[in-house]
């Protein structure tokens, strides 16, 4: 006979928000597991380029969205859980900026002025006279506009660990290379059935289930007969890392540049790759790169960076691309949700954070839908999942090694 367990939640998917709300629920005392397919953090969550919003990013067509009312309240919430003063405390996380820099070339800088006299703006840019600019603004000719923006950047793999090993006891591996779930609906309710590789079967049978697997989530309701009423849209980007060869290292930089349009042209983060600089490199150059090839996206990223960062030394630069799908609850014109989309059928959840920073709502809105606890904490002997790398070691949609381009080499020397 196999083995069942009641729980108060199955949680589906160990990125930002099946980890939030894994840490919420337990904190309530709730009896819940988490099942996560292949490594915790992996897919959107370490692909994130780790940004906390604040809402200028979403105003910058000239008036506060929706997106930026409701995400305006996330940078105060997420720094007293990054000062360890709330919780879940976040204090392990690595921060590797605490501000943003916007830059912009003449005719701009008026949009980002009046957004910094908008109400509905609580995170606003400061424009920054030549001497208060980081490097490598301080070197940046007349004509370019360089502002702070008070949003926190922070390391994805860290802030993956922290939210994740306190309750390591909890993340259970849904591996199908190694155990086959079966998700099914029956008089019980949802059960999932686990059978390992010796045939072994466990059952866990929840009051709620709580899926959070990003793109995963399409399958999951396909295989609870809820494609109808539960339907997903995908918004991919093409992605660019940039590096300099070993002995040389690009400016660590974290912000937006600002053109004309509603979009950042570039947002650039950095990370370190045995200790050198990587650009993360997305913003609309991501979103209009989905149907150029690797070389074509190339090609672009290097013709924007050097109209943008024209005063960067770009010798020897080399390039990869990697191809992310942004998974979202399905809106009728294929934008992007304003919020958090979670849909209920019953007592099945299916939650798609929309952004990072959004985390902590699901969190909020599952811990209410699942209500007062019903069952303990599950004990269960298990090794958990490995955590992700960050996409610059490992291509998070294929699983495979970066592969890099010298710009000599691509003729873009």
């Amino acid at each position: 006979m196999p083995e069942t367990i009641h729980l108060d939640a199955l949680v589906l998917g160990g990125g930002i928000a099946g980890l939030w709300a894994l840490r919420t629920l337990r904190e309530r005392g709730a009896g819940v597991i988490l099942l996560e397919a292949r490594a915790i953090g992996g897919g959107q969550t370490v692909a994130s380029q780790g940004i906390i919003h604040g809402g200028v990013k979403y105003a910058l067509g000239g008036a506060a969205s929706r997106a930026s009312r409701l995400i305006a309240d996330m940078p105060a919430r997420w720094g007293e859980s990054l000062a360890g003063n709330a919780f879940p405390d976040l204090s392990g996380a690595r921060v590797l900026s605490d501000a943003c820099t916007l830059w912009t070339g003449g005719g701009v800088g008026s949009r980002l002025m009046g957004l910094a006299a908008s109400k509905a703006i609580r995170v606003r840019p400061s424009r920054l006279d030549a001497s208060e600019r980081p490097p490598p603004f301080d070197r940046a000719p007349s004509g370019v506009d360089v502002y702070r923006l008070d949003e926190t950047v922070l390391d994805p793999c860290s802030l993956v660990r922290a939210l994740a090993e306190p309750v390591l006891d909890a993340i259970f591996s849904g591996d199908p290379r190694v155990r086959t779930p079966r998700l099914e609906r029956t008089d019980e309710g949802v059960v999932c059935t686990i059978v390992d590789a010796g045939g072994n079967e466990l059952r866990l049978v929840p009051r709620h289930l709580v899926a959070c697997a990003g793109a995963g989530n399409e399958q999951i309701a396909r295989d609870l007969g809820l494609e109808t009423e539960v339907r997903m849209q995908r918004r991919p980007l093409h992605m660019v890392l940039a590096r300099k060869p070993a002995g040389a290292d690009l400016p660590r930089i974290f912000g937006h540049c600002v053109g004309a349009g509603s979009k950042p042209r570039l947002t650039i983060t950095s990370g370190d790759s045995g200790g050198r600089t990587v650009w993360w490199i997305g913003g609309q150059i991501a979103e209009n790169g989905v149907d150029r090839s690797r070389e074509e996206q190339i090609a672009e990223t290097l013709a924007e960076l050097r109209a943008v960062l024209g005063w960067v030394d770009l010798e020897g630069i080399e390039l990869a691309t990697v191809r992310i799908d942004r998974a979202e609850g399905f809106m009728p014109d294929g934008s992007r949700p304003d919020e958090p989309v979670i849909r209920s059928v019953g007592r099945v959840h299916i939650c798609w954070p929309t952004k990072l920073a959004f985390a902590p709502i699901v969190a909020d809105r599952v811990s209410e839908l699942v209500g007062e606890p019903e069952h303990p904490q599950p004990m269960i002997e298990a090794e958990p999942p490995p955590f992700a790398p960050p996409p610059w070691a490992i291509d998070p949609s294929s699983h495979e090694e970066i592969a890099w381009t010298d710009a000599r080499s691509a003729g873009q020397a």
